[in-house]
Parts: structure tokens; C-alpha cells; sequence
């Protein structure tokens, strides 16, 4: 299944990829879950992200890798794929994409392909999926619209 996300911010790009550190990780964590990082190496290729997220008192693992990464003066972006998921996600591909737009803003792109043990859970995770980034267009406004 694939879903996108594109959010316009009034930040320039460099600011924008110079915040994709931890920080803005944990305030993307959705606000009924608790996470507790284990490893953040960063965004670039091989960089790895380990954390556990709690929901209504259950744990669970997520491991992340960084397979790619690129950027020129108007694009980045990085790629992290799911190596260790949490039920009921069976594969993970996530493109994040930050584009120049009219000089002074940024688009900040979320292009996800995700797969869950059966078809029907892979349908029924993606309202999920479509709320939790809302949320984090939310999120980006708050920290980058200056």
C-alpha cells in the first residue's frame, strides 16, 4: 500500500534538513504513545533507528535503516526501510523528501509503501497510518513555519 504526504513550510531547506535530528524525531512521536529511543544515528546511508513505542501499555520494537540518501542544492532526501517492525507490519519503505519551493519555502514530502501480514490489516493500518501523519504535518508547520 502507498500513501503520500506533502506539507508546505516557510523555512529554507537548509534549516529544514539541518533539523532532522533527534529532537524533531521524538516531537513527531504521536502523542498517545510513548517512545523510548535506543539508537539515533542520524539520516544517512547506513545510519540505523531503534526505538520502542508504548500504546495502551503495550511495547513495541521498531528498527529502521537508512538505505539512501542524496542531496543537491534544491532536493534531499533519505530512504529508511523496516528491518525489525512491529506487528502487524510485515515490510516498510519510507522515502522523506525536502524540496526547494519558491525560494523560501520548503515542501517536506512523506512517501510511504508498507505492507502488513494480510491484506486486510494492510487496509484497515491505513487510517492509522493517514492520521499518525497528519499529526506530523501538524508537527512540521509548528517547528518550521517562522
Amino acid at each position: 500500500m502507498k500513501i503520500n504526504f506533502e506539507t508546505i513550510v516557510t523555512s529554507k531547506l537548509d534549516h529544514v534538513v539541518d533539523s532532522f535530528n533527534l529532537e524533531l524525531f521524538q516531537k513527531l512521536s504521536p502523542p498517545l504513545a510513548k517512545m523510548r529511543m535506543i539508537q539515533f544515528d542520524g539520516c544517512l546511508k547506513g545510519d540505523e533507528v531503534k526505538f520502542t513505542m508504548s500504546f495502551l501499555g503495550i511495547e513495541q520494537y521498531w528498527h529502521s535503516l537508512i538505505l539512501d540518501d542524496y542531496k543537491s542544492a534544491n532536493e534531499v532526501y533519505f530512504i529508511d526501510i523496516g528491518k525489525d517492525l512491529p506487528w502487524p507490519i510485515k515490510a516498510w519503505h519510507h522515502k522523506h523528501i525536502m524540496k526547494t519551493v519558491d525560494g523560501d519555502k520548503t515542501a517536506i514530502i512523506d512517501e510511504i509503501e508498507y505492507e502488513c501480514n494480510s491484506e486486510l490489516l494492510t487496509l484497515v493500518f491505513k487510517p492509522l497510518l493517514i492520521g499518525y501523519f497528519y499529526y506530523r504535518k501538524i508537527i512540521y508547520k509548528k517547528v518550521f513555519n517562522v
